[in-house]
């Protein structure tokens, strides 16, 4: 299914395939916008053998094996957990299968496709592999590869690839597809106007995380990291949110426009007077390092601690 957004780069994606404008296909968009939609749809007229107006026609057999996930012609590419960091990480040796399927001939459609759903999986040595094969792909073989930010990805790779940047809804469309009932605007603004997300903390958790900020103090410190257990929640929520809310505090600072905690001006505004912006910075900097290793089996409850009391010597 494509939502209304997705009509216009649909189109022209599939009329670049159907007249040989690439080989890769690099899309990019966020993480929550709904790019695996477009994708399957780009797959299923690829696959398709008897497509009808740049779309499949979703009865013969390569459309029903595609549906059924059994497609011969077809591979997608997903990392391994990394048993060290627990982070899914796409290996060398993964790759080396890619290539193999890649060589193959196709079995029943004209062209085999493969996709890799989340180019950020790629490791060094891993996207230097795939470079080799998409330097020099077989006629027969494309490659959908989807990034969140094109600045993940080498610069060798994007310009093997046909770049191509999905649209967003409007708001109004996105807030349409927002299925939770209170507090949507809040979080269709924290994700970015991307409207498949799932909400990551309650309603209570959000109004206590949000308190617990606006009133820094030793006492807060101890019971938010109490009640927001990072075990339980995820390192990498409770990092996310603090890094939108710096920078919320900072943009404030500087006269410029709140992005995410809008509703929350009047309040963050009494708190900008004694904040150090210098230290916010720093603080900006410990948490994008946490972000890389939100999932290093650390004892999280500790760093989320160190944080927020780092948080409150932001106040001078």
């Amino acid at each position: 299914m494509l939502y209304p957004w997705q009509e216009s780069d649909y189109s022209a994606l599939a009329e670049s395939f159907s007249k040989r404008q690439f080989s890769a296909l690099l899309v990019h968009a966020g993480i929550n916008s709904g790019q695996n939609q477009l994708v399957q749809q780009l797959v299923q007229f690829m696959l398709c053998n008897q497509p009808n107006q740049l779309r499949a026609c979703g009865v013969c057999n390569a459309c029903i094996l595609l549906r059924e996930n059994n497609h011969p012609d077809y591979f997608v590419l997903c990392g391994d957990e990394n048993e060290e960091r627990k982070v899914a990480q796409i290996k060398v040796e993964q790759i080396r299968g890619l290539i193999t399927f890649a060589n193959r001939s196709q079995h029943i459609s004209t062209h085999k496709v493969i996709v890799l759903p989340r180019m950020s999986e790629l490791n060094l040595n891993s996207a230097n592999a795939l470079l080799k094969i998409l330097e020099e792909p077989p006629s027969n073989c494309l490659f959908i590869l989807q990034a969140e930010n094109l600045n993940q990805v080498l610069p060798t790779i994007k310009s093997r690839c046909f770049k191509y940047q999905l649209s967003l809804p409007s708001w109004q469309q996105a807030l349409e597809l927002v299925a939770i009932k209170t507090n949507a605007e809040f979080w269709l603004r924290y994700f970015n106007g991307e409207p498949f997300f799932e909400v990551p903390l309650s309603d209570k958790q959000l109004e206590q995380f949000q308190t617990s900020l606006l009133k820094p103090s030793i006492e807060n410190i101890f019971a938010l990291s109490k009640d927001l257990d990072p075990k339980k929640l995820g390192m990498k929520v409770l990092v996310e949110f603090l890094l939108k809310w710096l920078g919320d505090l900072a943009a404030l600072k500087q006269a410029a426009n709140l992005t995410y905690f809008a509703e929350q001006a009047s309040a963050l505004q009494h708190l900008i007077p004694r904040l150090n912006l210098a230290k916010l910075f720093n603080l900006q900097e410990d948490l994008v390092f946490l972000s890389q290793w939100h999932a290093h089996p650390l004892n999280h409850k500790l760093q989320f601690e160190n944080i927020l009391f780092k948080y409150q010597q932001l106040y001078v």
